[in-house]
């Protein structure tokens, strides 16, 4: 109920209501104005401000200032760029660089330069090539040491870490990039001197119990990692973008190898091998370690074919027969159908005309850009045998590849030989170690008679020269 005087009630603040609102409304006014006022104020600063940097671009003391700080800047990035490669003690030889140049380039003796990277001959380095950089003094850099990779326990710092396996808090430091009281995460991986691991070091990585990885392989090559576990493991594994194919090494599930394919044209640097595997409540285990692949020093080749051949290689056929044989190469067969070295594939007395890995270039259509397989020179007609077991799964002429027999020696490595004169094999057929596959011939794209001979692990082309030494497995 209203006062009888007509006025509505006062406010907390003693203020009658009806005037209150005339005044809120004056005050609401009031602030219009002011932010009003305050925009338009800035405005105008916006208006001088803009002004004044148009004046000042305009200005020749600007111009000048301006043109010799980008003079600066890019006197300084010309001089970084002779030493973009080179980090924690390596450095990956560019184009135009010798082991003079290199020396003076880091301060440091010639000598201890070719010493410490085991060069024979200082006049031939290659680019890619990845050179250890000794200190002032030709003492081995830290990247020299060779090291293992080891994982963090929780809870561990690096003096801690340090500590378990009989190292320098400081060492370890300084090879992983780390602050001496840096605070480490569960599973981060840390390179350690193999000089200073015991013989029955520990891994931790649930049911695995061991892993034996290479440091480096070399562009071309094949390296390969053998993981132990205490209970049978379905293990799992990348490389370079791959998936690994393990295979047991024994009756007992607990020992496997995977096979790491360095492709021919990898750019030289350091890589991750992941490896790891789920546990029964669907946890994931994975650890990785560092690899590094390293410049093969390839030679280059041009290749002259005649028009005649030269108008059969269109880009669709090319196309269209890489497409089948990737195909067929892609595959993995669940037995792994031999072990031991490699037989040769034809009789010592035919050298080697073009090895592996050889940098092409073609007078026809895009054919590659390198040498995929190993060539032997040889008469037409010289038989050529299996180098071990396997399933035949092509055995047909090719556009490029000639009369093309294909093997399938399980677990995801395949041979090939191209250009034969008659294939002497059928699709489906099993052939043993010295069985005849065909004859050497001169067929499609070739300039001579010779074999080519092709090794393909998980569809990378890798050289076969290497398992005519070594067994797949390693042991």
């Amino acid at each position: 109920m209203s006062p009888p005087w007509g006025h509505t009630a006062p406010r907390a603040d003693g203020t009658d209501r009806g005037c209150a609102a005339q005044l809120d409304g004056a005050k609401a006014q009031g602030r219009k104005r002011d932010q009003s006022k305050e925009s338009k104020r800035r405005s105008e600063i916006s208006l001088r401000t803009a002004a004044s940097l148009r004046l000042c671009v305009k200005s020749p003391s600007f111009r000048r200032s301006l043109a010799g700080w980008l003079a600066g800047a890019l006197l300084a990035l010309l001089l970084w760029l002779p030493l973009y490669a080179q980090e924690d003690g390596v450095y990956t030889v560019a184009p135009g660089d010798t082991l003079g140049v290199i020396a003076n380039r880091f301060g440091v003796p010639l000598d201890a330069l070719v010493q410490v990277n085991a060069i024979d001959d200082p006049n031939r380095i290659t680019v890619g090539q990845r050179l250890l950089i000794p200190t002032a003094d030709g003492q081995a850099p830290l990247a020299a040491i060779p090291t293992a990779v080891r994982h963090a326990a929780p809870g561990d710092t690096l003096a801690a870490f340090a500590a378990r396996y009989g190292q320098e808090a400081a060492l370890l430091a300084e090879l992983n990039g780390l602050d001496s009281s840096a605070r480490l995460f569960p599973g981060q991986p840390l390179r350690v001197p193999v000089a200073g691991l015991p013989a029955t070091d520990p891994l931790r990585l649930g049911a695995v119990t061991a892993v034996e990885a290479p440091a480096a392989i070399t562009q071309g090559r094949t390296g390969r990692v053998v993981v132990t576990t205490d209970r049978p493991t379905a293990l799992r594994g990348t490389w370079l973008d791959q998936e690994l194919v393990f295979t047991p090494l024994d009756e007992t599930g607990l020992r496997h190898f995977a096979l790491l394919p360095a492709p021919a044209l990898q750019d030289a640097g350091d890589y991750e091998l992941l490896l790891g595997y789920t546990t029964a409540r669907g946890q994931p285990v994975d650890a990785v370690w560092p690899v590094a692949v390293e410049a093969g020093g390839y030679a280059s080749q041009q290749i002259v074919i005649d028009a005649a051949t030269a108008s059969s290689m269109t880009p669709e056929v090319v196309r269209a027969e890489t497409t089948r044989a990737i195909d067929l190469w892609s595959q993995v067969s669940a037995d792994l159908r031999w072990q031991g070295p490699f037989a040769r594939p034809i009789d010592p007395q035919y050298a080697t005309t073009s090895p592996f890995g050889t940098r092409r270039t073609y007078s026809v259509s895009d054919i590659g850009n390198f040498h995929a397989g190993q060539d032997f020179g040889a008469p037409e007609g010289v038989l050529v045998t299996a180098p071990a077991e396997g399933v035949v799964v092509l055995a047909e002429p090719l556009v490029v590849r000639g009369n093309a027999v294909i093997l399938d020696h399980g677990r995801g490595i395949f041979t090939g030989y191209w250009h034969l004169s008659e294939i002497k094999v059928a699709p489906g057929q099993v052939v043993a170690p010295g069985d005849a596959i065909g004859l050497v011939g001169n067929t499609g794209l070739s300039t001579g008679a010779h074999l080519h001979w092709e090794l393909r692990i998980n569809g990378v082309a890798v050289d076969p020269m290497q398992f005519l030494e070594e067994s797949v497995a390693g042991e």
